[in-house]
């Protein structure tokens, strides 16, 4: 098989960036606090699929992505996010676009403040952990962004790849390369830049059109980052139609090698615009300092992530079980 050749080491290729490389000190904590929290709160989760994701080393994804943050707390409601989006995004990996618009519901009601119930599904009390988490660190505003990221995710990621994914069908190239910001739920992430930095862009700022042209930069670097990462993984689990390069391999009947490449291509262009912008910011006057540290932080999120996929993590070049497999469809669905 012409990919063999890929296959001998875990990624094709390892992307580099011109941003710094650093780690959340509390990394051991953050692990040991994350590896818990799967055996005590993720129980509806199998044991077999339970130590799957402890392999999976979340909690260096968090502390490389959240490197620099004022205290452990802080770093904590980050990490408790960390593992809950990461098996919820697999747990609901092939809902019904019906189902996904019940999912949304109750998780925003929750991020806005409603209590799930006694017989809520874990994953909507775990959110409510998450959200109390972040409003002992932060602020009401500072959670708004927050929900405006992930009513964004679930609306118009999870349930616009829905239809592609329960049916196995290519999404066009052009369409997925819009949606595939919002699938991959790098913008639930991004205001943790804010978080780390202890302050939020005020409206007017974060409306701006080259701050949203940053993070819309920031969560496209990050998707073509994993769908290059996860290539191996999902070519040998067959069916997966959510990831550029086999989108790309599909439509222009090309070579993987060649597939690869274009992504690669597109990586490059959209990180080379990044750092540009970065650059010639305009002026935000008194904030200028401030949105000059935000866009960095976003970068060291780029990175952070980065190197997690080859120090921390065996999500993409192992066998090991997602949550997808123990979705229970609620009653009266077929």
């Amino acid at each position: 098989m012409e990919s063999n050749k890929y296959f001998e080491q875990p990624y094709p290729l390892i992307f580099k960036y011109p941003w710094p490389d650093l780690v959340n000190p509390h990394f051991d904590q953050l692990k040991e606090d994350l590896e818990g929290w799967l055996d005590t709160d993720f129980t509806f989760l199998s044991p077999k699929t339970r130590e799957s994701y402890k392999r999976m080393g979340l909690h260096g994804a968090t502390a490389r992505m959240l490197a620099i943050a004022p205290t452990y707390e802080h770093a904590k409601a980050c990490n408790r996010f960390m593992i809950w989006i990461t098996t919820f995004d697999d747990y609901v990996g092939f809902c019904t676009v019906e189902e996904l618009d019940q999912v949304h519901k109750r998780i925003m009601g929750i991020i806005r403040g409603d209590e799930p119930g006694a017989d809520a599904h874990p994953h909507d009390k775990i959110m409510a952990q998450v959200r109390d988490e972040y409003l002992a660190v932060t602020s009401p505003e500072w959670l708004e962004t927050f929900a405006y990221f992930m009513d964004r995710y679930i609306r118009y990621g999870l349930r616009e790849e829905a239809p592609f994914k329960t049916t196995g069908t290519f999404p066009p190239r052009d369409y997925f390369m819009i949606l595939r910001e919002y699938c991959i739920a790098m913008y639930a992430y991004e205001p943790w830049a804010e978080l780390g930095l202890g302050y939020v862009l005020p409206k007017h700022i974060s409306a701006h059109p080259v701050i949203q042209r940053i993070q819309a930069l920031t969560a496209r670097i990050m998707s073509w980052q994993n769908d290059v990462y996860s290539v191996k993984r999902e070519i040998m689990g067959k069916g997966e139609v959510i990831n550029l390069v086999l989108i790309i391999q599909h439509e222009q009947n090309i070579s993987l090698d060649e597939a690869i490449q274009e992504v690669v291509r597109i990586h490059d262009a959209d990180v080379a615009e990044f750092v540009a912008l970065h650059a010639n910011l305009p002026d935000f006057g008194d904030w200028h300092e401030s949105v000059d540290k935000y866009v960095l932080y976003q970068g060291m999120m780029i990175q952070g992530l980065n190197s997690w996929y080859f120090k921390d993590t065996l999500r993409y070049h192992s066998s090991d079980q997602y949550a997808v497999k123990e979705y229970v469809r609620p009653s009266g669905n077929s």
